[in-house]
């Protein structure tokens, strides 16, 4: 990662205690709240804003298969990110806002209008196109290793992270109902978000790593190797 050491300064210099996948949202928040209120008041307070203005945003979204609000997951990537001691005040603001234009009707203008050109441009690297014609996600892809700045790339692997999760928990909840679509998506985290890692610290190696490790034995017979 080459920012300047400054930009890649972690915002918590001690290991942080955090829900576990099944957790319920009030344990998300809850945590979260107390992760931010460590943070300098600036800080605290933009975070803050950020979440309001994601939730205003994401509305009454769930997560697939589920009843959970979709910020629980915007709080999970961002404290995923604190977990590596890579998250810096931008960082986590992008996480937090990273789906808002993706899956809102919210615009990359107002982002950047409402927390800065260096947020706006995170949250730009991990809006896929729209509409998406035949090889554009590939593509995307392509250009998200190729030429993404590594805080962008960390962003994403922290968000794939998060989802393999999230579907680990999904499939054990539910069995066959959306086994054959987590399948798929592990495959396609492979070529996706995988080729991302080798660049990245090894607290986010090892997190994807683990993650697709701990799902493949529920959607394929074969487990999981790196290759």
């Amino acid at each position: 990662m080459d920012e300047a050491a400054d930009a890649l300064a972690p915002v918590l210099p001690v290991p942080i205690a955090w829900p576990a996948v099944f957790d319920t949202p009030s344990a998300v928040e809850r945590a979260w709240t107390d992760f931010v209120a460590t943070l300098p008041h600036p800080e605290m307070i933009s975070l803050r804003q950020a979440l309001a203005f994601a939730r205003a945003r994401h509305g009454d979204q769930t997560r697939r298969g589920g009843s959970a609000p979709y910020w629980v997951h915007l709080l999970r990537v961002g404290m995923e990110l604190a977990t590596w001691s890579v998250a810096t005040p931008t960082l986590l603001k992008a996480a937090v806002l990273h789906d808002v234009v993706e899956d809102t009707p919210t615009t990359i203008e107002e982002v950047a209008a409402g927390f800065g050109g260096e947020v706006a441009e995170l949250v730009d690297w991990l809006t896929l196109p729209d509409p998406a014609p035949e090889g554009a996600v590939r593509r995307y892809y392509e250009r998200l290793l190729r030429d993404a700045p590594p805080r962008a790339q960390i962003l994403k692997i922290a968000d794939r992270v998060d989802n393999l999760r999230s579907i680990q928990a999904l499939v054990m909840r539910t069995g066959e109902r959306h086994r054959d679509w987590a399948r798929g998506y592990l495959e396609r985290t492979r070529w996706q978000v995988l080729p991302l890692a080798s660049a990245a610290p090894s607290p986010a190696r090892v997190a994807l790593v683990t993650a697709m490790a701990d799902l493949a034995p529920l959607v394929a017979s074969g487990g999981f190797t790196e290759r």
